[in-house]
């Protein structure tokens, strides 16, 4: 897909090399914390109404008690799936602690398409459909994916108003299930609103994400998020962001630096 994508003609759009460093650290449900750091690697071509982006990442984790899905990354226990599928009440689930660990490995590469079906007006947002499949290319005893596909559809709106601007987005999640624990299909969704500085070079953004329940019995994925773009020359941008989990299925912390860069 990437070969594929760096043959589309710049005609009437644009490619651009997209990445970004992730790490993200939390106890999550369990007694033992995790540490993931995600190294994202992918390339984007985008025309005024459409899109289509495939990323793959370098995943290198401190244990295999987390699991990289479709959703981004879930308490499902790994190895120890079984016990989260046990799990009484909001107990902690004990895990051993972590001796031989192939720390390190590809996650599952992830295709995307988006196709603007409103074009935002002075009292209508921009609209657009989108759609993505994550292969399950990845090792499942590692954490580093589910062995499953996912497969998701979602409508976004964006509004600009003034230097001011709003996103929001809504998806389905279908999800394949670990050998040892189902992985419920989920709604994903985010609310974004910034703002924009020195004519559109500096951009802050606040955010909030969540997912619908994914695992019975352990209250679903949230989070809340600050960050800073910056753009560099015409074709390029660097973004910076925080986020703090506000449930136990996410990550207490998250920081990511990642790139737009336009080829």
């Amino acid at each position: 897909m990437l070969m594929a994508l760096a043959a589309v003609p710049a005609a009437g759009g644009t490619i651009s090399y997209t990445g970004s460093f992730q790490m993200a650290r939390g106890t999550y449900i369990f007694t033992l914390p995790t540490s993931g750091y995600f190294f994202f690697n992918g390339l984007t071509y985008s025309s005024k109404t459409f899109t289509l982006a495939a990323t793959i990442p370098l995943i290198y984790q401190t244990t295999p008690y987390v699991s990289y899905t479709g959703v981004g990354v879930l308490p499902s226990g790994g190895t120890e799936s079984s016990s989260v599928n046990q799990r009484q009440g909001r107990e902690p689930v004990l895990v051993p602690e972590v001796v031989a660990y192939k720390q390190y490995g590809l996650g599952d590469p992830v295709i995307m398409a988006g196709l603007t079906l409103v074009k935002e007006a002075r009292a209508i947002p921009a609209v657009q459909i989108s759609g993505q499949i994550k292969a399950p290319l990845a090792s499942v005893d590692q954490g580093f994916g589910t062995g499953e596909w996912d497969y998701s559809a979602g409508v976004g709106l964006s509004k600009r108003i003034g230097n001011a601007f709003l996103f929001a987005d809504v998806s389905y999640w279908i999800l394949g299930d670990l050998p040892d624990l189902e992985l419920r299909n989920a709604w994903s969704y985010a609310v974004s609103l910034g703002h924009a500085f020195s004519g559109g070079k500096y951009a802050f953004m606040a955010s909030y994400s969540g997912i619908t329940e994914v695992i019975a019995g352990v209250a679903p994925p949230a989070s809340l998020g600050l960050g800073l773009s910056v753009r560099v020359g015409g074709k390029s941008s660097v973004m910076l962001n925080a986020a703090v989990g506000t449930s136990e299925a996410s990550p207490d912390l998250s920081l990511s630096l990642g790139w737009s860069i336009g080829l």
